[in-house]
């Protein structure tokens, strides 16, 4: 009985922790959809904009490392609260005055909310792998697909109230802020407190092949960026090059977000029997030519979003399975510190690379850059492949 009241606790608390990291994504992700009326109000190039939405996302990840590596002796979730409300500050950027100083006050406000953001991710995580009662596959793919349910649900709203009420109507969205504290009161979350050289206690049933953690954070890496550039490019593609309203637009990636939520829950539920390597392998796979498919059939039929939402299912569980694979990785580093460099430090190397592609895109259009997402899908199976033949070898 008392087992169940604890596990019925830890339930509540991993549910809470994934509210808050639901709502602070939401404020990463409502900037993409709304870059083209934000073109058309500020006089700023594409390209540029791309650029600052992409500081926003360095920023909240980049600052995940430091964070990371803070020996935090604190149990209490204020961090988590607080960096939610400074994450909310990202709504103001499309708001500001139309003046010469807009670029850079976007971008001012684009560093401040990601240094919410980044307070939110490894603190998050440290919480959720304190529950000890919940497996952790499990735990942290519901920890992280909330996470990608805000940023692509904030694409939605931000598309729908901008189409129907304008840019400034984006700033009524901060009061979802004070609301993520609430749930991580109520249900008594406490952080662990973590060991100066800690010895992670691995359940039988869940251990798996020891992966290093260098070829891990390049696995996630490639997936981060392969997100990110589906999420920062493909609302504006659809409405700009397809020609679809700016709602639809911000639906068809919520569906891919909802198709994820659903395949993250079952598949890193599932990983600890089948195996992470070969639910990483299958879903890479799978997941390179359902993306092709979809380009193809984007311009061509509002159905095509049904597939986007299908490859959602499948693609998204990697980079959770990624950040659980990491827990157990091969690395003298301290939990704490690959949650951050796992977390983080592989947004950040997603972020550089949409600063390389953003003014590409101003020649090319965004179609032709879409297709480096099954190309990298591709790239994650092939290492995935790699490392279990390596892992076979050395058993």
């Amino acid at each position: 009985m008392q087992n169940s009241s604890v596990r019925s606790r830890q339930w509540r608390q991993l549910f809470a922790l994934t509210f808050a990291h639901m709502i602070a994504d939401v404020y990463v992700g409502l900037i993409a959809p709304v870059l083209i009326p934000m073109r058309d109000r500020y006089g700023i190039s594409l390209a540029a904009l791309i650029v600052i939405t992409s500081l926003l996302v360095f920023a909240s990840n980049i600052f995940q490392i430091p964070v990371g590596h803070l020996r935090a002796t604190w149990t209490r979730p204020w961090l988590i609260w607080g960096g939610v409300l400074l994450a909310g500050v990202s709504v103001f950027m499309p708001c500001l005055p139309a003046t010469p100083g807009s670029a850079a006050g976007m971008a001012a406000l684009a560093v401040l909310s990601g240094l919410g953001v980044a307070t939110v991710h490894p603190e998050g995580l440290r919480a959720v792998h304190g529950l000890d009662t919940i497996s952790s596959s499990l735990s942290t793919a519901v920890f992280m697909v909330a996470g990608f349910m805000g940023f692509s649900g904030g694409a939605l709203l931000s598309a729908t109230l901008t189409e129907h009420f304008g840019l400034e109507s984006l700033m009524g969205l901060y009061l979802l802020a004070p609301l993520a504290g609430v749930p991580l009161v109520v249900s008594g979350v406490r952080l662990p407190v973590e060991a100066a050289k800690p010895v992670p206690d691995v359940p039988s049933a869940e251990r798996t092949p020891s992966v290093p953690f260098g070829t891990l954070f390049v696995m996630a890496a490639v997936l981060a960026t392969c997100s990110q550039i589906q999420g920062t490019l493909l609302p504006s593609y659809l409405h700009e090059e397809a020609g679809y309203s700016l709602s639809f637009s911000g639906l068809s990636f919520t569906l891919f977000g909802v198709g994820g939520m659903a395949g993250a829950v079952l598949w890193g539920a599932l990983a600890p029997r089948l195996g992470h390597l070969r639910v990483l392998l299958a879903t890479a796979l799978v997941g390179a030519p359902l993306t092709a498919l979809y380009l193809w059939l984007a311009p061509q039929t509002k159905g095509a979003a049904a597939v986007l939402a299908f490859t959602g299912f499948i693609v998204y569980t990697g980079f959770p399975l990624c950040v659980a694979l990491a827990r157990y990785a091969d690395s003298s580093l301290r939990v704490s510190q690959r949650m951050g460099l796992i977390s983080g430090g592989t947004w950040g190397v997603a972020a550089v690379v949409l600063w390389i592609i953003g003014p590409i895109a101003e020649h090319t259009g965004l179609r032709l850059l879409l297709h480096l997402i099954w190309i990298g899908y591709l790239a994650a199976a092939a290492m995935t492949l790699f490392q279990m033949r390596r892992a076979k070898r050395d058993q």
